[in-house]
């Protein structure tokens, strides 16, 4: 009897410290999750305190003395990085300041760079602020012919098209009242906020590419967006929506990198998607159909594969073009497909968040006696088509379509169109062809105002 009791103790005793270990094994990660949030909390109000600090210290004569010698010379940066514990407050550190001129001391930003750390929880938390940088030296960097942002909601548009209110309007930004009209089929809005997964795996709504709260959504099949041009095409306003000897194209997406399969609503759509921004030059001419004064486009060259052709085309005044044509491999999921097969439906995937955007570019000018077309990829140059000759594009008297090509029916179908299957987040048109540098500001998201340029953490 006293060896089974003895048995019957050591068997509970085990099994009491098992539950033990189990019990303090799941509360040994709760203070992990309270810690994180503490830190988070610290290391944005550090963040906010160094930021402006750093922005007093640029402008500052000792500051621009001591470490630029007084004189500012077109575009100047300097860094300062400093020693984990070289630069602490409270449980943070200052990795990095970054400050950054363009052409005066009164044109200037700053960026930090700083670490939390806590009984082995490690965040990091990047800011930046900027002051009348770089909009005064270096003129307009945001789109003014049109500008469209996609901030609207456009709620159940096609239960307000029953009732024969237009619900499908998007505001053009630039001042010049071109507004977009959303077509085909979304059942909440083709617009859409954009959220992220916040340190501690909550879902937060955060501004998107360029600054932007929404996106707007294409799914392949029947979304686009048209500008009407409002202007003759004789006007001499100088901000007039037509091609001409200068100007520029751009927007920011995510091109989905599978494409439409078959689904419930249409068949396999990978071969038959990618345009971006088109500007149609003869709408009612056959033979210029596919010559589209100004265009940007993705073309799938394997329905297999991610990788494809980005193609950045001109048509000049007497019909010859002017292409630049690049690889390119798409890198985001953006739509997944719920079901099988033809039974299958579309709907944005929820992770989509973790995929960069990018930025497409298309300049256009005419000088020195040539023709210039220039292609962008995040803001940097991947390509340049020139012509002997100083040309202007072919006159367009159409407007612009954003999401397919603007074809006649009288001569296509609606396959040749070549829906996008993606999510966009701005685009525009500017009268004058953007320098490298000014393209790469505006990748960069540069917003306008006339002091505080932005702040961005």
């Amino acid at each position: 009897m006293g060896r089974a009791s003895l048995v019957f103790v050591i068997l509970m005793t085990s099994i009491f410290a098992g539950v033990l270990v189990r019990i303090q094994s799941n509360i040994a990660g709760v203070p992990d999750v309270l810690i994180r949030n503490q830190l988070n909390k610290e290391i944005e109000n550090i963040s906010d305190y160094v930021l402006r600090a750093a922005v007093r210290n640029a402008n500052s004569q000792d500051f621009l003395d001591s470490v630029l010698n007084g004189e500012i010379v077109g575009q100047i940066s300097h860094i300062q990085n400093f020693d984990i514990g070289e630069r602490r407050i409270g449980n943070c550190d200052v990795l990095s300041l970054e400050y950054s001129y363009a052409h005066s001391q009164d044109h200037y930003k700053v960026k930090s760079h700083i670490r939390g750390f806590l009984q082995g929880v490690e965040v990091f938390r990047d800011a930046e602020m900027a002051f009348s940088f770089p909009m005064v030296t270096l003129g307009t960097v945001a789109p003014n012919v049109v500008y469209l942002e996609f901030e609207r909601m456009l709620l159940l548009t096609w239960l307000f098209d029953i009732f024969n209110i237009n619900n499908r309007l998007l505001p053009d930004s630039s001042g010049n009242d071109y507004e977009g009209e959303f077509h085909g089929f979304s059942f909440i809005s083709p617009t859409a906020p954009y959220f992220v997964q916040d340190n501690i795996d909550d879902e937060v709504e955060s501004w998107g590419g360029a600054y932007s709260k929404r996106y707007i959504k294409f799914n392949g099949l029947d979304n686009y967006i048209t500008m009407d041009n409002k202007l003759p095409l004789e006007s001499e306003d100088e901000e007039a929506f037509d091609t001409d000897n200068d100007f520029s194209l751009m927007c920011f997406a995510k091109i989905d990198k599978t494409g439409r399969r078959a689904s419930l609503l249409s068949g396999d759509r990978r071969d038959q998607q990618g345009t971006l921004l088109w500007i149609p030059s003869e709408y009612n001419v056959s033979d210029m159909q596919h010559k589209p004064s100004a265009a940007i486009y993705f073309e799938t060259t394997n329905t297999s594969s991610a990788k494809g052709k980005m193609h950045y085309v001109i048509t000049l005044e007497d019909e010859s073009e002017l292409r630049v044509t690049i690889n390119y491999t798409r890198q985001a999921v953006v739509w997944r497909r719920i079901g099988i097969s033809f039974l299958s439906v579309y709907s944005i995937d929820p992770n989509h968040a973790q995929y960069p955007w990018n930025s497409y570019g298309l300049t256009f000018e005419t000088k020195n006696g040539k023709s210039i077309l220039t292609a962008y990829v995040d803001g940097v140059q991947v390509g340049q088509a020139q012509k002997d000759g100083e040309q202007r594009a072919y006159p367009s008297k159409y407007g612009m379509s954003i999401g397919r090509k603007a074809l006649n029916s009288s001569f296509h179908s609606d396959d040749d169109r070549k829906y996008f299957f993606g999510i966009m987040d701005q685009s525009g048109m500017d009268d004058r062809a953007f320098t490298p540098y000014e393209m790469k500001l505006w990748h960069d998201g540069v917003m306008k105002s006339s002091l505080v340029q932005y702040i961005k953490d």
